[in-house]
């Protein structure tokens, strides 16, 4: 009963501290909503060429090469995969994988385990860390959906309840506004390379970070293969 005990408070011990680093990474007080540049009075000011995706009152501002481009006959969304990179980059503080493989397996399980329930990490707009449940198959579906691969012992995440055969995380505030300009796109026959700039404010005068995403088409469908951010 202590063993079982012990690993349970390591799970949520671990959540807080992967949370805690996206809060740091973002700037994010998880109670409280942020408001500087996306109030309604200053939307005005917005320019023709941004880019202006609303969910649950929190935006992502795009600029620069924001049009979906088509590899081979698939079209592949510029702007969510720059959003992605932005998650998986500075919210989830993964700074470098070369394949879906190298992402280490807590980070892996948690970033499914949250869009099981969240499109968007931007969007969360908890008061307060919300309590979720997930099956193994619903972390493996998003796995294999965002990253062409299910290919992890998730089992073994310190997420999963083998008592209970689910698992279980408190989900906190991510809520922000991302500024960004997607600064090029390269495409091979089969590989879109989304080069992306993020900003602090809307004027995009303080830089935050770079990413590049690297999104493989598999199965007709495109998914995360690798990246790096700076």
């Amino acid at each position: 009963m202590m063993k079982k005990t012990t690993l349970k408070l390591l799970a949520f011990l671990t959540a807080v501290v992967l949370a805690a680093s996206a809060f740091s990474a973002c700037g994010v007080d998880p109670n409280v909503k942020q408001e500087d540049e996306a109030t309604a009075d200053y939307k005005v000011k917005i320019d023709d060429e941004d880019q202006e995706t609303e969910r649950d009152g929190y935006y992502a501002y795009g600029k620069g090469k924001t049009d979906p481009v088509n590899v081979g006959d698939v079209s592949v969304n510029v702007k969510d995969f720059a959003v992605r990179s932005y998650e998986l980059g500075f919210m989830m503080a993964q700074k470098k994988f070369d394949k879906p493989k190298d992402i280490p397996l807590e980070a892996a399980v948690q970033y499914a385990f949250i869009h099981v329930f969240y499109d968007d990490f931007y969007t969360i707009n908890n008061k307060t860390v919300q309590y979720r449940s997930a099956e193994e198959k619903q972390i493996r579906d998003v796995l294999k959906t965002q990253f062409g691969t299910d290919d992890f012992d998730v089992t073994s995440s310190m997420l999963y309840n083998a008592d209970k055969k689910i698992f279980e995380m408190w989900i906190p505030s991510y809520g922000t506004n991302i500024y960004y300009n997607i600064d090029a796109v390269n495409v091979s026959s089969d590989e879109a390379e989304i080069i992306t700039t993020f900003y602090n404010e809307l004027e995009r005068k303080t830089l935050f970070g770079r990413a590049t995403i690297t999104v493989r088409i598999q199965d007709d469908k495109p998914v995360i293969y690798s990246l790096k951010a700076e």
